[in-house]
């Protein structure tokens, strides 16, 4: 009588799942000239603000580069996958970010 378990009651299936192909950056950046460490209070908040900006210009780049694909016909799992996020990341952080920014263009124009 055990041998007819229902479907339901029985173990579930494991499916295996490739696993993601996460890039490995060709260019690693630039290491400091000086320990954080051997920095001056000035100098360390020096370097922060140029972190920021770097980010901020880098963040630019990347919005742009995405739009671009987008524009393409690039699917956003391939995007996704470049990222190193989720489709549904990707496509919240960036349609959600773009989406803001044109509804201030409007007001504007």
């Amino acid at each position: 009588m055990l041998d007819h378990v229902s479907r339901s009651k029985r173990q579930p299936r494991i499916r295996h799942v490739q696993p993601r192909r996460r890039l490995q950056a060709r260019a690693e950046p630039p290491s400091p000239p000086q320990s954080d460490s051997q920095l001056s209070p000035p100098e360390l908040l020096e370097r922060i603000e140029r972190a920021r900006l770097t980010r901020e210009k880098a963040d630019a780049e990347l919005a742009l580069l995405v739009d671009r694909a987008v524009g393409m016909g690039i699917g956003w799992p391939e995007i996704a996958a470049r990222l190193g996020v989720t489709r549904q990341a990707a496509r919240q952080h960036y349609q959600r970010r773009h989406r803001h920014g044109a509804s201030r263009q409007d007001r504007a124009a």
